[in-house]
């Protein structure tokens, strides 16, 4: 929803066309520029345009400065220098995966993921991931293997 969508629409149709053909206005480096008014307006609707114009500059530079200040860590806009800060956002990119995890072709996405990521690394930093990978996967085959285990000498 924009700051237009907000603004209460004027019900006179005859006003708002001129509006819309009277100005125009560019952006240039984050400044409004007006172009030259191709027919002038009555007072009111000067006015309204004038406020409206005041109104979305506020809007513009609220929403700026409260975004900047934001504690909201997404994938866009966390930028990891430390290594807690890369863990942190590991946590952050294994988030937006986890909804896909019951997808048959998750698999494949996590095979692609890892290849296009350690494909600019020494080979002794990747066999260092594959031995971490190797890790979990010796943990999970014991704990399923102790799960089969303790299921066969379970009594039915």
């Amino acid at each position: 929803m924009s700051f237009h969508d907000l603004q209460p629409v004027a019900k006179d149709p005859e006003e708002k066309a001129p509006k819309k053909h009277a100005s125009k206005a560019t952006e240039k480096k984050g400044k409004a520029v007006e172009i030259a008014k191709k027919e002038p307006l009555d007072p009111v609707a000067e006015k309204l345009r004038q406020q409206r114009l005041v109104e979305e500059a506020d809007y513009k530079s609220t929403a700026e400065l409260f975004a900047k200040k934001g504690d909201d860590k997404t994938l866009d806009n966390f930028i990891p220098k430390s290594e807690s800060n890369f863990l942190e956002y590991a946590e952050l990119v294994s988030h937006k995966l986890r909804p896909y995890e019951k997808s048959y072709h998750y698999i494949v996405l996590l095979k692609a993921l890892i290849r296009l990521s350690v494909s600019s690394l020494k080979a002794a930093d990747t066999k260092d991931i594959v031995s971490s990978i190797t890790a979990i996967a010796n943990e999970k085959l014991k704990a399923e293997k102790e799960d089969r285990w303790q299921e066969k000498a379970a009594p039915c």
